[in-house]
């Protein structure tokens, strides 16, 4: 068994090991991106679980706590992410509905907008990796913004960020034209 999940940027890879017959240590593997290229380090846990899969589920989640900042001695900072984010990104409240196949249509608030990607809250969060269908809805616009191919980057509680992936010639021209006009916004202090 082994799994991976993208978190905060990061890639957390955990494929447990046996250790003297029934008993499993966590082996975590992290990835990051840099200026210098794909870097990787192992993280060591020493408790020991009862079966591959507890194992497995603890590893990511000792993963994520370590990119977190939470284990004492551990750090990623050596395989801190490049900020993907070459565009700005502005704070704003849209309202946004999203889907996510074969489940239901389900709605959020945007919180942050860039012309990449954005950050949603929503009582319904997708897995990290899924792709999804994004309308984000900006006041004194007649109809919402199309986002056809979205990939879920990270989730946490009921936030998670997007990274636009698919979006027509026009609509990556209406997202422009918010881009500007909330850069324009924040210029003047509205």
């Amino acid at each position: 068994m082994a799994r991976t999940i993208t978190y905060e940027g990061y890639t957390i890879q955990s494929t447990p090991h046996e250790i003297a017959g029934e008993k499993w240590r966590l082996h975590i593997r992290i990835t990051g991106n840099d200026h210098r290229g794909v870097r990787t380090s192992n993280f060591p846990a020493q408790v020991l679980y009862t079966s591959e899969q507890e194992a497995d589920i603890h590893g990511i989640t000792f993963g994520q706590r370590v990119i977190d900042g939470k284990v004492e001695g551990l750090s990623v900072m050596d395989l801190k992410p490049e900020d993907r984010r070459a565009t700005p990104r502005f704070r704003v409240q849209f309202r946004t509905t999203f889907s996510v196949s074969p489940k239901p249509e389900a709605t959020g608030i945007l919180l942050d907008l860039s012309a990449g990607g954005c950050r949603i809250e929503s009582p319904l969060t997708p897995e990290p990796g899924f792709s999804l269908e994004l309308r984000i809805h900006v006041p004194d616009i007649e109809w919402p913004l199309m986002i056809e191919g979205a990939s879920v980057q990270w989730v946490s509680g009921h936030m998670f960020g997007l990274g636009f992936v698919r979006l027509r010639e026009a609509e990556r021209e209406r997202l422009r034209q918010v881009i500007e006009r909330l850069a324009g916004d924040e210029d003047r202090g509205d």
